[in-house]
């Protein structure tokens, strides 16, 4: 499955540029489309910045884990001890501590829901930690883009790449990574 998603991806990327061609196809004549590419698989692991955004959000996630499994755990103790005490509970002792048994785990899936659930709390987490960093990124290509000249810069990711072929002297992941390292100097 995922290499037909890198297929089709890799053919409307062709597709694209050469619909693009077609259409400035007057205007390559006097003046030439340039094509570059950056490998954000490489920006987001040697820029600093992006790497701290990650440890910050994987300490948030790490810490609702930890809760979960906290709260999953008291549930499990809670109900082997009242497997233990069951015989010798009331019938209205055990009706209610069942109903606390029950509503306990509800507590833990709508927590589950809440952090890791579609629309959860771990999307605007993410969201609101990577934004900035994606931002500067994306403020160092267009600064590159302008200073090499560049169309178009492209995407050639490691997970799923959106380029079928790129010569290498259209890489400008390096110098990306240059000009966020340095700042916009």
């Amino acid at each position: 499955m995922k290499n037909k998603t890198t297929l089709l991806s890799g053919l409307l990327i062709f597709s694209f540029a050469m619909a693009l061609n077609l259409a400035f196809n007057q205007d390559a004549l006097t003046q030439q489309i340039r094509f570059g590419f950056v490998n954000s698989g490489v920006i987001m692991t040697q820029f600093e910045e992006a790497q701290r955004a990650q440890r910050q959000f994987e300490n948030i996630v790490i810490g609702w884990e930890n809760e979960l499994r906290q709260r999953i755990q008291d549930l499990q103790e809670k109900y082997d001890d009242f497997q233990r005490k069951q015989g010798m509970m009331t019938e209205q002792a055990r009706v209610q501590e069942q109903q606390t048994l029950v509503e306990l785990e509800q507590g833990i899936n709508q927590y589950r829901m809440e952090k890791f659930g579609q629309g959860g709390e771990i999307l605007t987490e993410q969201e609101r930690i990577f934004r900035p960093v994606r931002e500067k990124i994306i403020e160092a290509i267009e600064a590159i883009a302008k200073q090499e000249n560049l169309s178009f810069v492209l995407d050639k990711t490691d997970e799923m790449p959106v380029l079928l072929y790129a010569e290498s002297r259209f890489d400008v992941t390096f110098k990306v990574l240059d000009y966020l390292k340095r700042g916009s100097q």
